[in-house]
């Protein structure tokens, strides 16, 4: 369940660049370990990257199990309209998209099933635009000076690399489909930014090769495969590596 971002955790370095990272658990840094409070906030997620590589002023509000809603609810009140930098992760659980995945991963899971999740996911996809946009607005009024940066999702599958026994052909074919959901919903985050005068940061060409399985992995895995709470999403050498990366030729 979701938490309510009522302490920020903040990061104070010596420069006048203040930053605020907002949205869903991949900027929480959830899954980059030694997560604290309801939202799942780490200090090895990429907002503390980023702020080391600038000296920046860190303020992470962030919250896991946020939606596009839900961060123009809760989150922008908490945003200080001074901030100068911004990023936000929005829109993945806008989309059921973790019951898209559990559905097509389960070794139980049918073709049909598989495909009736990820359908409902790309139906749940045709209101990100609206409510992406609005939060976009919500966070320009609040903090007009800021750049702000809308940051995309990595694909989480190495389908090459998944062969059997250990992976069925349904779980293959699923994630072949995941995969092609997740450049769509990219697809549609960028155009929503653009349409909002905001820059879209793309991270899923940082991630290829080291989604799952991988020999580098930088996603932790969920059971059986690894018993981390927030699977699917970025470990630390993730944050840096994906994200902070990806991050920082658009500082």
């Amino acid at each position: 369940m979701a938490g309510v971002p009522a302490t920020a955790q903040t990061q104070t370095a010596p420069s006048t660049l203040t930053y605020t990272v907002m949205g869903d658990s991949y900027s929480a840094g959830s899954g980059g370990g030694n997560e604290t409070g309801p939202c799942g906030q780490s200090t090895a997620g990429y907002g503390n990257d980023v702020a080391a590589m600038t000296g920046a002023a860190l303020t992470n509000i962030a919250c896991a199990g946020f939606t596009t809603t839900q961060v123009t609810q809760l989150e922008v009140p908490l945003l200080p309209a001074d901030t100068r930098l911004i990023t936000v992760t929005a829109g993945g659980n806008d989309v059921a998209w973790t019951t898209a995945v559990a559905a097509c991963l389960s070794p139980a899971s049918t073709e049909a099933v598989c495909k009736a999740a990820v359908a409902n996911s790309i139906y749940l996809m045709t209101k990100v635009p609206k409510n992406a946009g609005t939060m976009l607005k919500a966070i320009k009024a609040k903090a007009p000076h800021a750049k702000i940066l809308y940051l995309g999702y990595p694909r989480l599958f190495e389908p090459q690399n998944m062969s059997a026994p250990t992976f069925t052909a349904t779980q293959v074919s699923g994630a072949k489909l995941l995969n092609k959901a997740a450049d769509l919903l990219n697809g549609i985050l960028a155009v929503t930014a653009l349409s909002n005068r905001v820059a879209f940061v793309p991270v899923a060409y940082r991630f290829a090769g080291h989604a799952m399985p991988s020999a580098q992995p930088w996603l932790n895995y969920p059971p059986p495969f690894g018993n981390g709470p927030y699977p699917f999403h970025p470990n630390a050498t993730g944050y840096l590596d994906g994200y902070a990366a990806a991050i920082s030729p658009f500082l």
